[in-house]
């Protein structure tokens, strides 16, 4: 009944009931699509449609994988009923969120490893060669180049040795 019904409470009510029900994320994503199609198909207003949207985007989450694949078949919808909705700041915003969260953990992912290479470098040549090299390291941005030195820890004879390798081949000095 709800889903034949023309009353845009409906909608809302579907979405509630189907975010309860459905311990499922995949089905919940496809009762999402679903839900938004109809917005879509019953010929509401711009306005009411982006406010719906918002409702049942609130009410229906998804992870990360899933929301991005149900965004691009909301587009896809958009294009073929000639009804773009979600604006393109509003695709911006997404994106760019999307872009900052992979920055973000692309810049913790840094941060731990090279906490990790001192931990390396003190357990192994001690407290004052990890701190001759700390300022240097938190320079580096390339997850390659912090494994690299990370194989030196590895390979030198002693702190000396390592210490004339990095200064060396780290391009600091």
């Amino acid at each position: 009944e709800l889903e034949a019904s023309d009353n845009v409470f409906a909608l809302v009510v579907m979405a509630h009931l189907r975010a309860k029900t459905s311990r499922d994320v995949e089905e919940r994503s496809l009762w999402k699509f679903r839900l938004v199609k109809l917005l879509y198909e019953r010929g509401y207003s711009r306005e009411v449609v982006l406010e719906l949207f918002r409702v049942i985007d609130w009410m229906m989450r998804l992870p990360d994988e899933l929301e991005r694949r149900f965004l691009e078949a909301v587009y896809e919808l958009e294009e073929v009923k000639k009804m773009p909705y979600v604006t393109s700041a509003e695709r911006f915003g997404i994106e760019k969120g999307l872009q900052q969260g992979l920055q973000q953990g692309l810049q913790q992912g840094l941060a731990a490893e090279r906490q990790l290479l001192l931990r390396q470098i003190r357990r192994r040549f001690g407290a004052g060669c990890a701190e001759a090299v700390a300022g240097m390291l938190e320079r580096i941005e390339d997850t390659e180049r912090l494994a690299e030195i990370g194989e030196w820890v590895v390979e030198a004879e002693d702190g000396e040795a390592f210490l004339a390798r990095f200064k060396e081949g780290g391009r600091f000095s």
